[in-house]
């Protein structure tokens, strides 16, 4: 009999928490197995730093146990987890109020019976979302999505319903609150699901995400999957408070649309832009107010135990791959979900088959997708790490490299660093150490965007860093959960070995080996690259410029150690451009084109916004660092012409 050890994070405030760990133990007993490890939650600490202690002690069945919370801070923590989310799947026994994550499953029943799927149910491949919030006062913040997102009347009911009233009266004390706000007024809001044209809508409430069904079986969302990588949009407009009556049974029936003042839609990228600041909810738990959501899924994010498996997936990118109308999305969710291929060369065939069907501009939208993903199954480890065939990864790559041959108008991608680059970390004094640059986000964002100020296009920003892919993945989930965190466009993350640590030439040679990577993947793209003056960036520059002098159209340097004139001099001869803001990268952006006029407005606006919220170590540090900052916004406001 084989033994699985397994690991359990506890949210230990909830009644049924602590029968659920001993029906938990009860389960393992009876297989056989040591006793489980448990680690409870606490509000300093309510899953992720859990879910990393008990990875690194080698647990290979993981259960939460909770409410939608704490399922989803697990879920999301293991989602990050590099390798080690390929065979690590998660059981949940929920113990919350609403348990919509549990019941969108199936899980249901006893405690018992919950445990016994949570250690030995079909583990199944199921999506997370995440949303970006933008306050009123500009700033931003990313969370994860395990099941709904919501903004207008759910989410004030929710912040309104209180601890005390959820144990008495449980899930009724929500549908309480929200029939004390039944008739307030609706919000108004400019509406874009993917690349379809934005609209005006008036709502009550909407609810974006994979929320099939409510407490009793209630169908909220009939049509949402977690497992087809999109999220389903539910809008709810009644007319008059009489309108209730029609969504009452809308909801009742599983009818939307017409007379029931619902109606749904479906999309992987959600952007809304309130007229008002706004309460939001995500998964029950209330978020604040905010003016923009913009909601995307990662497919496959995690493996979850549930009572039935999934469809085949090779039958299912068969079918794709026979399909001339296929969806270049659909086909990257399917990839995506590819796990255990590495030890099927069948399934690598399929794999290259994919990447020969597509050509021209669908081949680099689908490359795009591929890398935007929210953990490390991106477009460089579907090639370099599922495919081990060496003639099918050849495939690939030649395939790759002729169809660049023919793009006539390159796309630009941002190749970043990240310490010292995009935050304060190790040489820069000038900051509070984990200080994110002013302004630093927006001028990503610009880049993304481009000259043309379109920013649909998935993928155009990765950040290459020397930090390692150790096997359990525990470094890179660190590293995505802090980019995460900070409102950035869709990114990949390329990382280093723990051999590339050794010391700065070490470290670039390992950035210049990842470059050299990326152009084998992306050759048809212009490229940017962001460092910093501390840890061999200009070395990495210096060699990006002279391996793809053509490619390469900018290298900006942020300069943390006070380099002398002379020496910046020296560097920009060789094309390497020395800043001391991101304020002064924008403005060197915009000048070789590479940024609209809008964007560097933009990063002006938010570098004079984000300094406002920096504590100072001292009076000198300030006034030293934003003599700099308003030397650049100087220079930025006298670059482009300000709209009037």
């Amino acid at each position: 009999m084989t033994e699985h050890l397994c690991g359990v994070v506890v949210h230990p405030g909830k009644p049924r928490s602590a029968a659920a760990v001993a029906a938990l133990r009860r389960a393992t007993r009876q297989r056989g197995w040591p006793e489980p490890i448990v680690l409870e939650t606490s509000a300093g600490s309510p899953g992720a730093e859990q879910v990393a202690d008990l990875l690194g002690r080698g647990v290979d069945r993981l259960v939460a146990i909770g409410g939608d919370g704490t399922v989803r801070d697990v879920a999301a923590a293991l989602s990050l987890a590099g390798h080690t989310a390929d065979r690590v799947a998660l059981g949940v026994i929920p113990t919350g109020t609403a348990n919509l994550w549990a019941r969108t499953i199936g899980v249901h029943g006893s405690l018992d019976l919950a445990a016994d799927v949570a250690v030995d149910g079909s583990a199944r491949d199921c999506d997370l979302a995440w949303v970006t919030l933008t306050r009123a006062d500009g700033s931003t913040q990313t969370l994860d999505v395990a099941v709904v997102a919501g903004v207008g009347m759910d989410a004030e009911a929710f912040a309104a319903t209180r601890e005390r009233s959820k144990e008495q009266l449980g899930w009724a004390a929500y549908f309480a609150a929200l029939l004390r706000r039944a008739a307030g007024a609706p919000i108004a809001f400019a509406a874009r699901l993917d690349s379809r044209p934005t609209t005006r809508v008036s709502a009550r409430t909407v609810l974006i995400g994979n929320c099939r069904v409510l407490p009793l079986g209630l169908p909220l969302m009939p049509s949402a999957s977690m497992t087809d990588g999109r999220l389903d949009v539910l809008v709810v407009s009644p007319r008059s408070v009489l309108g209730w009556v029609g969504v009452g049974v809308g909801v009742l029936s599983g009818r939307r649309g017409g007379w029931t003042g619902m109606r749904t839609h479906r999309a992987r990228h959600v952007v809304l832009e309130l007229d008002e600041p706004t309460a939001v909810h995500v998964d029950g738990d209330p978020v604040g107010e905010a003016v923009r959501l913009e909601l995307g899924v990662s497919p496959a994010a995690v493996l979850v135990r549930g009572p039935a498996g999934a469809a085949p997936l090779d039958e299912h990118l068969h079918r794709l791959l026979a399909d001339p109308a296929r969806d270049l999305g659909e086909l990257a969710d399917a990839l995506h979900r590819g796990r255990r291929w590495s030890s099927d060369h069948a399934r690598e065939h399929l794999v290259r088959d994919a990447f020969l069907s597509l050509r021209g501009a669908d081949l680099t939208r689908f490359k795009s997708l591929l890398s935007s993903g929210s953990d490390h199954r991106d477009l460089e480890h579907l090639v370099f790490d599922v495919v081990d065939d060496e003639g099918a990864r050849q495939d690939i790559l030649d395939h790759i490299a002729a169809e660049a041959a023919g793009i006539d108008v390159p796309d630009l991608h941002v190749l970043s660093d990240i310490d010292d680059t995009l935050r304060c970390a190790l040489h820069d004094d000038r900051y509070p150490r984990g200080t994110v640059y002013p302004g630093v986000i927006a001028l990503y964002r610009a880049l993304d965007a481009g000259h043309s100020g379109d920013p649909e296009r998935p993928g155009d920003l990765t950040f290459v860093t020397a930090r390692p892919m150790d096997p359990a993945g525990l470094i890179e989930q660190h590293t995505r959960r802090g980019l995460r965190e900070l409102g950035l466009p869709p990114h990949a993350v390329l990382s280093g070995t723990f051999d590339g640590l050794r010391n700065h030439d070490s470290m670039a040679g390992a950035k210049i080996e990842n470059f050299e990577r990326f152009r084998r993947l992306m050759p048809e793209t212009h490229v940017v690259f962001i460092g910093d003056s501390g840890q061999g960036d200009v070395e990495v520059g210096r060699r990006m410029i002279a391996s793809d002098p053509d490619a390469v159209r900018l290298v900006l340097i942020h300069d943390v150690v006070s380099l002398p004139d002379e020496k910046r001099a020296a560097l920009r001869s060789e094309g390497i451009v020395i800043v001391d803001t991101p304020v002064g990268g924008a403005i060197e952006a915009y000048a070789a084109g590479l940024v609209s006029a809008a964007g560097l407005a933009s990063v002006v606006d938010a570098a004079q916004r984000d300094v406002t919220r920096i504590a100072w170590e001292s009076p000198e540090q300030e006034k030293a660092t934003t003599a700099l900052l308003e030397r650049d916004l100087d220079s930025a406001r006298a670059a482009y012409p300000r709209q009037s």
